[in-house]
């Protein structure tokens, strides 16, 4: 078969990046031959073209409003509506002409936002998959156009398919019980990839992008009450980098604002999270509306014990463990000061309480998210698709 896949970005750390290197990695030894789009040259594109994988670079950008965060934005928004409408529509016709070029059986889109193409596949009546990897509204305050309704119904459209990376992604969109629906969680890991280092370190961790989705606000201020209450606390390291400076700048203050700059370390980008991962005492996951949480799973691949926010798909991995396993696979929290307990209690109890509860996370993400079974999955959608043409 041959697949057109279109990516939202070039960059190599997103989440929905790495999940597709991963997808197409499995799927390419199963015999797809692809084409990637992408929005730019850098990065993901050079790695790609380095290891021999074709790729066309077109001009789009997310089929959303733009921004409205400051007045110069409000002012330039109407012409900023208009110019990607009309850039998407020009990379639609461009990708539509590449695509009957490259005779694509289909064409899959990585993520949920852009729309060229699905435009390109209706165009020449072939069909679109679109890989839903986040609500976009709730996780990245992006709204799609014209209306949330109205792009909805492109995914229930004659000869559109739909992947939703967990069952929540499905229900919001309306297509839980839809016949060109699947759920298929991401492949993080390969099974073998499993460690359990029982010699824990005394530090909590944080890895992600630094914005407010990610919860990094609420993290600080439940580690300033749980400060408060203990002087001994366990440092607290940040691994990521901040979306913009100075929302850099704004958590720095505030972690001097609590008096808790010496106690948070923020790291920046790191190439051993999964070292550190599995050193730490605990990974918390304060995710608002974390669509996935690649994060949650790549501790529990690396034996870290995960204290995660009780909502969205971090959610979904716990109540998927403990339907699994019939133990909790995760300590679950609902606002800072439940979290500020949750952390007093990890360094009271010490590292061997939880290994139980880590083993079974491990049983958990080694039934359900590794690459060989998120490939497999895929590849079958792929062959029930092709059969239905």
């Amino acid at each position: 078969m041959k697949v057109v896949y279109v990516l939202h970005c070039t960059t190599g750390a997103s989440g929905a990046t790495k999940s597709f290197r991963n997808m197409l990695d499995g799927l390419i030894a199963n015999g797809i031959e692809p084409l990637v789009v992408l929005p730019d040259g850098d990065d993901f594109c050079k790695t790609l073209q380095n290891e021999g994988i074709r790729t066309l670079i077109l001009n789009y950008r997310p089929a959303t409003y733009p921004p409205l965060r400051n007045l110069k934005e409000v002012a330039l928004f109407i012409p900023k509506l208009i110019a990607r409408i009309f850039v998407n529509n020009v990379a639609a016709r461009k990708l539509c002409k590449e695509a009957k070029d490259f005779e694509a059986d289909f064409i899959h889109t990585n993520v949920s936002v852009i729309n060229i193409g699905m435009k390109a596949a209706r165009r020449l009546g072939i069909p679109h998959v679109t890989h839903i990897r986040e609500y976009g509204d709730k996780d990245f305050n992006m709204h799609v156009f014209p209306s949330k309704s109205i792009y909805f119904k492109n995914f229930s459209a004659e000869k559109s398919y739909t992947i939703c990376i967990t069952k929540d992604i499905s229900k919001y969109y309306n297509l839980d019980n839809h016949i060109n629906s699947r759920i298929i969680y991401n492949g993080i890991l390969h099974a073998s990839d499993v460690i359990i280092d029982p010699q824990k370190e005394d530090y909590f961790l944080f890895a992600g992008r630094l914005e407010e989705s990610k919860g990094i606000t609420n993290l600080i201020e439940a580690y300033g009450k749980l400060y408060c209450e203990r002087k001994d606390a366990f440092p607290l390291l940040v691994a990521g980098e901040p979306v913009k400076k100075e929302y850099g700048d704004m958590l720095h203050e505030m972690a001097a604002s609590l008096g808790i700059a010496d106690k948070v370390k923020f790291l920046g980008n790191r190439d051993d999270i999964f070292k550190l991962m599995s050193k730490a005492s605990a990974l918390i996951v304060p995710s608002r509306s974390e669509a996935f949480g690649r994060v949650t799973t790549e501790a529990m691949f690396a034996g870290c014990l995960v204290i995660g926010k009780d909502i969205a798909g971090t959610k979904e991995q716990f109540d998927n463990g403990l339907e699994l396993t019939g133990n909790e696979i995760g300590l679950r929290y609902s606002d800072s000061a439940q979290l500020a307990r949750l952390m007093c209690e990890v360094m009271d109890n010490g590292p061997e309480f939880y290994l139980p509860m880590i083993k079974k996370a491990q049983e958990t993400v080694t039934s359900l998210y590794t690459i060989e079974q998120n490939t497999a999955h895929v590849y079958e959608f792929y062959k029930d698709i092709k059969n239905e043409i």
